[in-house]
């Protein structure tokens, strides 16, 4: 997919995070220009300057926090944006249960902030990063199918649907809303380059990440219980990566196709 193909000019917010950054990549390889909001709660601003590196253009980039709706309309003003790719939520989900408040304040007033500015700018096409956790409901089993119903057993999951059921509403209440959303969840690894990776602030809340900082500079024991053994169905005993572990970059045409997507069809 080109940037001829629907749209010039990306936003993609939490750019510099995670799964942002390597979304950024694919981007700025496909021909589209991108505009980055994080906060950096949680991310470095050297991401995007791996990023440069890495695809030889560089990303526009603004620290505004999703929250301060008046910075994020000026951005809007800035820029000629024509679509969004919303990433920007804190997400860990311990941390979650012992902080509600400041999770859905985050999530649900960032989220519905950013909502509101798009649709002032007059801007409709919209990919959001959702999670599996949606799938939370104990009468659902893999493999998870979309028509399954939703919700979730911590503030951050429950903030995904809510984000969800938002975007859903929105679509029956004006039909130029085109919108997709990707519900994954653990993608791990890195881009082929090793210059981008998950490198949270702080003590990671994932495992991978966690385990690859286990080193006497950052943390010196993983602290985990052991796994592996004959207990184990796998051919070596040892614990295997279920289908929540995906590749990253596995995942990145799946944002590009979800971005076509959202310039097809109406609705969500």
């Amino acid at each position: 997919m080109s940037a001829s193909s629907h749209f010039k000019t990306v936003l993609v917010t939490g750019g510099a995070g995670y799964i942002g950054s390597h979304t950024c990549v694919e981007l700025l390889q496909a021909g589209y220009q991108v505009v980055v909001v994080d906060n950096l709660v949680n991310a470095r601003e050297e991401a995007l300057r791996r990023v440069a590196e890495l695809t030889g253009r560089e990303t526009l980039f603004h620290p505004v926090d999703l929250v301060d709706e008046a910075a994020l309309d000026q951005v809007f003003s800035r820029h000629s944006i024509d679509a969004v790719i919303h990433f920007a939520a804190l997400k860990a989900v311990g941390e979650s249960v012992a902080k509600p408040l400041e999770y859905y304040h985050n999530n649900m007033t960032g989220t519905i902030n950013l909502y509101r500015v798009m649709a002032a700018h007059g801007v409709y096409q919209l990919v959001y990063s959702s999670s599996a956790t949606v799938y939370g409901d104990p009468r659902n089993t893999p493999p998870y199918r979309e028509d399954m119903p939703l919700a979730s057993t911590s503030p951050y999951g429950q903030s995904k649907v809510m984000a969800e059921q938002i975007m859903m509403d929105m679509t029956v209440a004006d039909k130029r809303w085109n919108i997709a959303s990707l519900r994954y969840f653990n993608p791990v690894g890195a881009h082929p380059s090793g210059r981008i990776g998950e490198d949270p602030a702080g003590i990671p809340n994932n495992l991978m990440p966690y385990i690859s900082q286990v080193d006497p500079r950052r943390h010196r024991r993983a602290g985990l219980y052991p796994c592996g053994g004959p207990g184990h169905r796998s051919p070596q005993g040892s614990g295997v990566a279920g289908p929540g572990a995906q590749g990253l970059c596995r995942l990145q045409p799946g944002r590009r196709q979800g971005l076509q997507r959202a310039g097809r069809g109406q609705g969500l």
